[in-house]
């Protein structure tokens, strides 16, 4: 004999409705409405800070030459422009061991770096940023002629026995974001700060 099963209402299984889609759709909606701007405001923080770094490994590398080669090194950045130099001091001379004029010379390492057009490297508040545009020659395989037409800050130095000047940079987006890097003259080590928001 066969038996009928009535099916119940109850358990039948079954997807959402479109009521519920929508529903589930709007809260989402509501949650990235109000985590996006959190979001955004990280990513650019994170931008300022990973400029500032680039800027204090920069430093750090002048130190580096600095120490390695004996002679003194200048970190230079270009004043309203992203562009940063690390340059020897002085002058390759042509001479050999004995002191007389040789045809070879070892050039001295010199380095371009460049943060993104939206970013800005300046000197901390207060402190009066002194310009001056320098010759094609210093700039040596970097491209002299075209660096020579930038406005460049005054030097900041790196000595061959570790140490440097003090100073304090800025790096800044447009919107004023700013992560500082401390230069400590005594040990020649750069240290960047949190990223906080300039006031205008």
């Amino acid at each position: 004999m066969k038996r009928f099963h009535h099916s119940n209402p109850a358990h039948r299984p079954g997807g959402f409705s479109l009521m519920e889609l929508m529903i589930v759709l709007a809260i989402l909606a509501m949650i990235s409405a109000m985590a996006a701007p959190q979001l955004m405001s990280m990513i650019r923080e994170s931008t300022v800070f990973e400029a500032a770094d680039r800027v204090r490994e920069t430093l750090g590398q002048a130190r580096q030459f600095a120490i390695d080669t004996g002679i003194d090194y200048e970190f230079r950045y270009e004043l309203n422009g992203p562009a940063m130099v690390l340059l020897p001091s002085e002058s390759e001379l042509n001479l050999d061991d004995s002191g007389s004029m040789s045809t070879t010379t070892e050039e001295y390492v010199r380095l371009l770096g460049k943060l993104s057009e939206d970013m800005r490297l300046r000197a901390d508040e207060g402190v009066e940023e002194l310009s001056e545009t320098l010759d094609a020659e210093r700039f040596g395989s970097l491209g002299g002629s075209e660096l020579s037409r930038k406005t460049w800050s005054r030097p900041i130095m790196f000595r061959f026995d570790g140490m440097a000047d003090d100073f304090v940079f800025r790096v800044s987006d447009k919107e004023g974001l700013t992560s500082k890097i401390d230069l400590r003259g005594i040990t020649g080590t750069a240290r960047t700060s949190q990223v906080y928001q300039e006031e205008d």
